[in-house]
């Protein structure tokens, strides 16, 4: 099994703030600032939710402190999911 690659990551948030916001985030990069994405506090968190879901993990809430980028949650996302292909359950 491989781990879940940077492509991935961005491609899963992005689906997920679709999903939350009803609306494309557009081009998403490791650098875009999560402030920048229009989500509110609240849509963030549901976006989070989301992407746990669709690959079977819960994110530890300590972990969040840092977060301030999209490379930085998707670093989270990678990092917790190691040994997992993208879409198995």
């Amino acid at each position: 099994m491989s781990g879940m690659t940077l492509a991935e990551a961005l491609a899963l948030l992005r689906s997920a703030g679709a999903q939350v916001s009803h609306h494309e985030l557009g081009p998403l990069t490791s650098g875009t600032e999560l402030q920048a994405l229009g989500l509110d506090s609240v849509q963030l968190l549901e976006m989070i939710a989301v992407a746990e879901h669709d690959i079977g993990l819960r994110l530890p809430d300590e972990a969040f402190g840092r977060v301030r980028t999209v490379g930085d949650l998707c670093e989270l996302l990678m990092a917790a999911a190691p040994e997992r292909q993208v879409g198995a359950r």
